[in-house]
């Protein structure tokens, strides 16, 4: 009898803590929210999302209880947006503090392609992130974009993103790239700046560069180089490096 007294008498200590506990956290003002914190690497950035946060029914406001914040809510919500990568929402608790940390997606380049409407083609511009993940940007946060490479998509291909993007790596470093085209066979055109290079002086013009396929880049990217320091060559248009063995200059 006694056993069973002292049993139901700590259930019921139990039942009261966790309610005390539940009020405390979810009804009191012993755990509110007092500041709410955005990191983001731009203030602009930083504006927008304030801006999304206070136009949700999310309960994210100064005094809201801090065990009503829904940390998963804010996650889904900001990242709706494409331009925002990922989402952090840590809880200081005896601070009073939530801390949102947004990382956004860094534009590498401008993307155009045609995009089939209500059986009408139309050509879009946004952008593109070392993920190969397309993206656009709100209000005039692509201006500070404006100069970085452009590429032309003629098939929407993950693949081919990445591709595009390699070669981008590898190449701008030596030929400074403005545009490059992918073509729907997945071979590569690019609009490439010809300057000095370890000293030899190939005179500043743009080239056009066919790499064929996104495979033997580093070869394709010597034979050019070599091509170029050829005196017969210093007036060429076009270099066709498909076939690295089979080079074709016009």
């Amino acid at each position: 009898m006694q056993v069973k007294l002292r049993r139901v008498l700590a259930l019921s200590l139990l039942g009261s803590l966790f309610l005390t506990t539940v009020y405390i956290l979810g009804w009191s003002n012993f755990f509110d929210i007092e500041k709410i914190e955005i990191k983001t690497s731009d203030e602009s950035n930083r504006t927008l999302i304030a801006n999304r946060l206070t136009d949700s029914d999310l309960g994210l406001e100064i005094g809201d209880p801090m065990a009503r914040v829904n940390v998963r809510a804010i996650s889904n919500l900001l990242q709706e947006d494409q331009w925002i990568g990922r989402v952090e929402v840590d809880l200081k608790w005896f601070a009073g503090l939530v801390s949102i940390r947004v990382s956004e997606r860094s534009p590498v380049m401008v993307v155009e392609r045609s995009v089939k409407s209500l059986g009408q083609s139309q050509t879009t511009k946004e952008f593109i992130d070392e993920q190969g993940a397309i993206f656009t940007l709100p209000g005039d946060l692509g201006s500070k974009y404006r100069e970085v490479p452009l590429l032309r998509l003629e098939s929407d291909d993950l693949e081919a993103r990445l591709s595009a993007l390699r070669l981008l790596k590898a190449i701008n470093p030596v030929l400074p790239t403005r545009e490059m085209t992918a073509t729907p066979i997945a071979t590569f055109i690019s609009e490439s700046e010809v300057g000095a290079l370890a000293g030899q002086d190939r005179g500043n013009r743009w080239l056009e560069i066919k790499w064929g396929s996104g495979e033997e880049i580093e070869l394709k990217l010597a034979v050019v180089t070599q091509l170029l320091d050829l005196k017969a060559n210093r007036a060429v248009k076009s270099i066709d490096v498909s076939n690295p063995s089979l080079p074709i200059v016009k």
